[in-house]
């Protein structure tokens, strides 16, 4: 990758990179306005031992990670994102579902990053977005659906499915945060 992307690992490993959206531990935590977001990323075929090459201090959060670069307004990445668009992004471990606090607002997925290695030279692969997340007022919880990326030996991403695992979710909502909460549907939807 080029200059940009060692620029932003630089930063990340520092501490000095945007805040992702706060990761929700109880549903008592979310505030007015605010939804707990629920999804998963999956990557088909899954990273294998070796395809990450994260060493350093810091590095290990990192891995098998993948960051969900999002906006509240439809826009296309450009090819290296700049450190403002790492601002309100998802940090999504590979194959676990995520809770994570959001505005009750819509809001779209722009594309993702998977960093790969960090010496020597950086490299990532990167995803594509183009989803809307349909947020809407009095949202307590939303689950968004499993985001399935298909990928070739060269990590090209062949094709992106949008999977319904609600019930899976829903079930590992409840013996998180309770039952006190329901959980809506809305599923990712590409965007037009």
């Amino acid at each position: 990758m080029t200059r940009a992307f060692a620029l932003l690992l630089a930063l990340a490993l520092a501490g000095c990179m945007p805040a992702p959206r706060v990761p929700a531990d109880s549903a008592h935590a979310v505030g007015s306005g605010e939804t707990i977001v629920v999804g998963r990323v999956e990557l088909v075929p899954p990273l294998r031992k070796g395809e990450q090459r994260l060493r350093g201090i810091g590095t290990g959060t990192y891995e098998n990670r993948i960051f969900l670069l999002t906006d509240e307004r439809k826009r296309v990445l450009p090819p290296e994102p700049a450190i403002s668009d790492y601002a309100g992004r998802i940090e999504a471990t590979l194959g676990s579902h995520f809770f994570v606090h959001s505005r009750s607002t819509p809001f779209y997925i722009l594309g993702g990053v998977l960093i790969l290695d960090v010496a020597p030279g950086m490299s990532g692969a990167r995803f594509p977005g183009g989803l809307w997340v349909a947020l809407k007022p009095g949202d307590r919880a939303v689950y968004i659906g499993t985001l399935r990326y298909h990928r070739d030996e060269f990590f090209e991403i062949t094709r992106v499915d949008v999977v319904d695992e609600y019930g899976v979710a829903n079930a590992e909502f409840a013996k998180k945060f309770g039952s006190g909460v329901p959980l809506r549907k809305a599923l990712m939807a590409p965007t037009k």
